[in-house]
């Protein structure tokens, strides 16, 4: 029982992940459109943004990265027999 309670702690963590996923992904999308607006000094500080913004993406990867080697049942099917066809062959 205290597997299944990991796991679905898991599984609703790495919803949110997954959604924070997206919402970073839309931000650096907007900062990268409107850098090709602006002046130099605007582009110098767009870079900085997206490059805060691409390491918190990073950072959430590797959340989720983390979660599915503790939990591999939470990894998608498809996934799961990629990696056991690798580990077997």
């Amino acid at each position: 029982m205290v597997g299944d309670a990991g796991e679905a702690q898991a599984r609703a963590l790495l919803r949110e992940l997954h959604q924070q996923v997206a919402d970073v992904s839309r931000k650096i999308e907007i900062v990268e459109r409107r850098g090709r607006r602006h002046s130099a000094r605007g582009q110098q500080c767009d870079r900085r943004q997206q490059s805060e913004l691409r390491r918190d993406l990073y950072e959430v990867h590797r959340l989720i990265d983390n979660l599915h080697r503790r939990f591999p049942e939470t990894l998608p099917a498809a996934l799961r027999e990629r990696q056991r066809a690798f580990a077997s062959g």
